[in-house]
């Protein structure tokens, strides 16, 4: 196990936050009365990521595709809620988020540091 490069140490960091943001929302949904199947889910997908970050952060390589993906459909929901929902603004700061993530995950030293 490798350390490593600082873009996917920095894609860990917001892969964390977006899963901090997931579990703050978890417990709004909770408090607001919404039932147990949706925001027992949405925190199950706030702690998921929360394991994917803390594996990159340590070095494991099989964490990328995970974040990879979340990174994809966090985009794809971003996209609905800037475009046919009309709320940019909350769609396009979690797209530029996204794509920073998705950037620090692709960019050529995350990919020499995923093919070790």
């Amino acid at each position: 196990m490798t350390a490593p490069p600082r873009s996917v140490r920095l894609a860990a960091v917001g892969v964390l936050a977006e899963a901090a943001v997931g579990g703050v929302v978890a417990v709004l949904l909770a408090t607001g009365g919404v039932g147990f199947a949706v925001w027992g889910f949405v925190l199950l997908l706030a702690l998921g990521l929360a394991v994917v970050a803390v594996l990159l952060l340590r070095g494991e390589r099989g964490a990328r595709g995970p974040a990879l993906v979340a990174q994809l459909l966090t985009a794809g929901c971003a996209f609905y809620a800037a475009v046919p929902s009309e709320r940019p603004e909350w769609g396009v700061p979690v797209i530029v988020a996204a794509a920073a993530v998705l950037y620090g995950l692709l960019c050529a030293p995350a990919r020499a540091w995923a093919d070790r």
